[in-house]
């Protein structure tokens, strides 16, 4: 018997996870919970072009999606507030919800066999390569991996990804490590940069607080020291005031607009 249903699968890019966006979500209180909600609400907006609806004519509402997505209406809607900051979603007057950017993460197929198919000639194809049976004619050949915006089907892997998450926090870190000005403590400033991100504070407030600093400790170089980081992160600091001298004028070089 023929299978005429389409069916519908989400698509995301390798780096999905690491892009601006969903690094600041997941750093957010309950974080993984949101980008939960984020993906299933992308599933339920597959075969209505992006926008998230039950059928036709019924966009779903916060008590319809808690249901679906088995949150609590509360957590559905801080979700959805932040979505919309994050310029994830965008909410029509009506009320209907629609994922920006949906046709990147769409895919087709007319029936299942088929996208079965195209997924073992592609595991194929790439055994082939890995192997060299294809040597001279991997210019003909494109697939996910070759091509330079690597796309994959929604098949995640939990521990995977929870260790990417931990690598890009430690990346962010390390950007704002290298201008502490005493690096002792590294491991205690790490714990702490980590459980004040997950607590909400922004990574761009603790870059510019430790960048105030170093100006402090510059304007103040003949008396003032820098505190060792482990300790300096763990007190959190960068919401200290600092103040920094200003440059003295000469009344003469005023005069003549030095």
């Amino acid at each position: 018997m023929a299978d005429n249903k389409k069916y519908y699968y989400i698509k995301l890019k390798e780096n999905f996870f690491e892009t601006e966006e969903m690094i600041v979500l997941e750093s957010m209180p309950d974080g993984y919970k949101y980008s939960n909600i984020l993906l299933k609400m992308y599933l339920k907006s597959l075969k209505h072009d992006g926008k998230v609806m039950l059928n036709e004519r019924i966009p779903y509402n916060s008590d319809m999606l808690a249901s679906v997505t088995r949150h609590s209406v509360g957590d559905v809607e801080k979700a959805i507030k932040m979505f919309r900051e994050l310029g994830l979603i965008e909410t029509f007057d009506n009320g209907t919800i629609f994922i920006s950017d949906i046709q990147q993460f769409i895919g087709r197929s007319s029936t299942e066999a088929e996208r079965k198919k195209e997924y073992r000639e592609r595991i194929k194809t790439e055994s082939l390569l890995i192997s060299g049976q294809m040597s001279g004619q991997t210019s003909d050949v494109s697939t996910p991996e070759i091509e330079l915006e690597k796309e994959i089907e929604l098949e995640i892997d939990i521990e995977k990804d929870n260790t990417s998450k931990q690598d890009s926090m430690d990346t962010l870190f390390s950007e704002i490590w290298k201008l502490y000005p005493k690096k002792t403590m590294r491991k205690e400033a790490l714990a702490a940069f980590k459980k004040s991100v997950k607590k909400g504070t922004s990574i761009d407030a603790i870059k510019k607080g430790v960048e105030t600093y170093v100006n402090h400790l510059e304007a103040n170089k003949s008396w003032l020291k820098p505190m060792d980081g482990g300790r300096w992160f763990q007190k959190e600091r960068w919401n200290d005031e600092y103040d920094t001298p200003k440059k003295e004028i000469n009344p003469y070089e005023e005069e003549l607009g030095f």
